[in-house]
């Protein structure tokens, strides 16, 4: 199904109350509203509240996805240091840096859904969004660790704790309204020392 301007327009308005109030906490009646538009048209093109989910998930996830996926290869450049894991992480680092800032209300929404209890439906529909996310960074550090043998299975907790990291600089810069607390800039030495700290935790 193409998306016409009425559908980007749903998506957007539901994608801005999601981030704001969650997904048990939007209605299909708030959606309507912002949307300007009529209970039967958004049943016409989602089918439900969780068709509408969904598609918010599928229009805004590949735009951090696509640009990720290139990095999540690993090269070999065991002989330069700097050019190894370190420079590779900060470039899959700043892929969710930049991401997170030109899509503020889609990554405060994945870190809603990461934090959803299992069985809430935020979190049901956008399990196989993380996996894929995950299975990304997955990858690039089993084949690091085909050069690096003290990261022998190791990977997916590498993976995990990675994307927590990432999440967790990213929240203090769009989620903390509090003007006391120190906001980091995700940017390029935001990236760098972020890396530095992770892979301390590596090779240490």
């Amino acid at each position: 199904m193409g998306t016409d301007n009425s559908e980007k327009t749903i998506i957007e308005k539901a994608l801005q109350l999601f981030s704001a109030h969650g997904y048990d906490g939007t209605g299909i009646q708030d959606i309507t509203a912002a949307a300007g538009i009529t209970k039967p048209t958004l049943y016409y093109f989602f089918g439900s509240k969780d068709g509408l989910f969904e598609a918010v998930w599928e229009t805004y996830f590949p735009l951090l996805e696509t640009p990720l996926r290139p990095y999540c290869t690993y090269e070999n450049h065991i002989q330069d240091y700097k050019h190894d894991v370190y420079e590779q992480l900060v470039h899959i680092v700043l892929v969710f840096f930049r991401y997170a800032l030109a899509n503020q209300d889609f990554y405060r929404l994945m870190m809603e859904s990461v934090f959803a209890p299992p069985e809430s439906k935020s979190s049901i529909l956008s399990t196989a969004y993380f996996k894929r996310l995950y299975s990304l960074l997955e990858q690039f550090f089993t084949g690091a660790a085909e050069v690096h043998g003290n990261m022998k299975g190791k990977a997916l907790q590498f993976a995990v704790s990675f994307l927590a990291q990432i999440n967790a600089y990213a929240a203090l810069r769009l989620v903390q309204d509090d003007e006391n607390v120190q906001r980091p800039n995700l940017d390029e030495a935001c990236a760098q020392q972020l890396v530095k700290q992770f892979m301390h935790g590596i090779f240490a």
